[in-house]
């Protein structure tokens, strides 16, 4: 297959740090490359060039990963065998919050996909796309999201006896909370993009560059996240679970893991607000999950390794659209 993957044009792809969807573009790519597929990416923000370069790459997929680019969807329809759109806006399924971030619009002019699929990233999203009229809900179809295992280090025994945090620093990852659990005995480290909020900066370690935070991650014990929305479970709690740490999470970032694992626990949001009891869970997932690092990178791998998501899921879903 010839497959092209438009990108937001935000930043380059691969990401020097941050990035989700850059990043994600990016191991789609890289992965089928190497099952000898031809993928190329479109990466800017110029939407005329972007047609020009759907229309003259005679591809037989393109994979829209940028919903901002929804008012061109109709024009890049008849340009290519097969259009497939992706939305990874966070509040997708919160629409009490569209009118904040303008996102109105892109889904409205989403849903219409009659000529087009929708592939979502959760079962969430596809139920919001029915419950607000998707012109075709036969063509919304769920694409699971993964973790390429390659670029990252895995020790079988942690370097540190302290927690980490890795994400977009915001008021909706909630870092701010984590300030009030942290204690003289429970250090949690915490790392990403930071943008302005209730978080004060206690333990900020700023942005690493990307290839150094992936041979970061398995030094320490364990991971928390507690997120207040998310659309599924975010990919740092897989990349953590692959590195062979125990995690720590909200109902919100839980979708999709196997809440029976030793190592996985989660705070009901009823209890966010009962510091002492997220100190001690967190505790507890530290000292337990130091002991079982090769159990916890094994399912990480199992349940969300890429590698195996795009070669036995998204690629024959691409293959039956032909």
């Amino acid at each position: 297959m010839k497959v092209a993957l438009i990108g937001p044009g935000v930043m380059e792809i691969p990401p020097d740090k941050w990035g989700a969807v850059e990043m994600m573009i990016w191991d789609y790519t890289q992965i089928m490359r190497a099952l000898g597929h031809r993928v190329e990416i479109i990466n800017t923000p110029d939407k005329e060039l972007i047609k020009f370069e759907v229309e003259h790459g005679r591809y037989d997929i393109v994979h829209l990963h940028y919903d901002v680019f929804s008012d061109i969807i109709s024009d890049l329809v008849p340009l290519c065998k097969t259009l497939i759109v992706s939305s990874h806006y966070p509040y997708i399924n919160t629409p009490h919050m569209w009118g904040r971030d303008g996102y109105g619009p892109h889904f409205a002019r989403m849903r219409e996909n009659k000529d087009y699929w929708i592939f979502a990233s959760s079962k969430k999203d596809i139920e919001t796309y029915k419950e607000f009229g998707a012109a075709n809900p036969d063509n919304i179809w769920l694409s699971k999201l993964g973790v390429r295992c390659a670029p990252y280090q895995f020790n079988e025994y942690a370097t540190f006896d302290t927690t980490i945090c890795f994400s977009q620093v915001c008021d909706r990852k909630r870092q701010w909370l984590l300030e009030e659990v942290m204690s003289p005995d429970l250090r949690i480290d915490i790392f990403g993009r930071r943008e302005p909020g209730k978080y004060r900066g206690e333990s900020y370690h700023g942005e690493l560059p990307r290839n150094i935070l992936n041979q970061s991650i398995t030094n320490y014990s364990n991971f928390v996240l507690l997120s207040e929305v998310e659309n599924t479970t975010t990919l740092v709690v897989k990349e953590a679970l692959i590195c062979g740490l125990g995690v720590v999470v909200s109902e919100e970032n839980a979708v999709e893991l196997d809440t029976s694992k030793s190592f996985i626990d989660v705070i009901p949001e009823s209890k966010m607000t009962d510091i002492p009891y997220i100190r001690e869970v967190i505790l507890k997932n530290k000292k337990h999950s130091r002991q079982i690092r090769k159990e916890i990178r094994s399912y990480g791998i199992d349940a969300f390794g890429l590698e195996n998501i795009i070669a036995y899921e998204y690629i024959p879903k691409l293959e039956s659209l032909l």
